[in-house]
């Protein structure tokens, strides 16, 4: 086994658009956590998303935490056309950020990756918020398009140290209850993942585990949050589990997951 040097962990949360006030107590919550990197999902450009930003774009240059040794660095990709998306806070240097779409793009702020270095490890982290759907045809084929471009864009993980997480909207074939909702392709998606080489970190954690990141109103709960990984970070991997306080304690309507891993 080669020798793990560094030691990183990992937070991504569906924060649902929120308020100015419901930001606030966000942001409270996550500075407290001991992750490294949050990964935020259903951002937008509102005041509440626009306070959580510079919240931790000021952290440890402000009198209110002055005391503290952290600085944050946010990628926060904002939408031209309204449309949800993707926020990254990382407590280590983000060197290089690239986009799968274009600016103009409706699906721009959904998918963000970032380079950040920790120590000699160069690592790639992902932020992915997959648009959700009614039957309707023009959100189903919004979802679709969405989907296909993200297809194109696993396949290219040769040589990159990759994590991947966020709010990705699909299941797993084997999740219980089977819902017949979702469409084949939906679960495609999720099958391309494995395909293209990435470990499903909370299964493979948790292998017979069935735990939930979503729990609807008629108390039907979904897996719809994850964290991969490249499978050059498998063995490095030690912990993946869902925060279900997130949820339980109204912060928003989804738990968090983390994920702790050696480079």
């Amino acid at each position: 086994m080669k020798k793990m040097s560094s030691k990183i962990k990992l937070l991504s949360l569906n924060i649902g658009n929120p308020s100015l006030e419901r930001a606030k107590r966000q942001c409270e919550w996550l500075k407290e956590r001991p992750e490294d990197v949050f990964v935020l999902t259903e951002t937008k450009n509102s005041k509440g998303c626009a306070y959580i930003e510079e919240f931790f774009l000021q952290y440890g240059y402000d009198l209110f935490s002055f005391e503290s040794l952290t600085n944050y660095n946010v990628n926060f990709p904002k939408s031209q056309t309204g449309d949800l998306g993707v926020m990254i806070i990382s407590k280590y240097p983000i060197k290089v950020v690239t986009n799968l779409f274009e600016q103009d793009s409706i699906y721009f702020s959904r998918q963000t990756e970032v380079l950040i270095w920790v120590k000699e490890t160069v690592l790639s982290v992902v932020g992915l918020y997959v648009p959700s759907r009614d039957r309707s045809p023009e959100k189903v084929e919004r979802k679709r398009k969405f989907i296909n471009s993200c297809q194109e864009f696993l396949n290219e993980v040769e040589g990159v140290k990759r994590i991947i997480m966020g709010d990705l909207n699909v299941l797993d074939r084997e999740h219980i209850p089977h819902y017949k909702t979702f469409y084949e392709w939906e679960y495609n998606f999720y099958d391309e993942f494995l395909k293209s080489g990435y470990v499903d970190v909370y299964k493979h954690c948790n292998p017979k585990i069935q735990d939930y990141s979503w729990v609807g109103r008629t108390n039907d709960g979904y897996r719809y949050d994850y964290c991969f990984v490249s499978e050059d970070l498998r063995e490095g991997i030690l912990n993946c589990e869902f925060l279900h306080e997130t949820r339980i304690n109204k912060l928003t309507d989804h738990s968090a997951i983390i994920m702790e891993l050696y480079l």
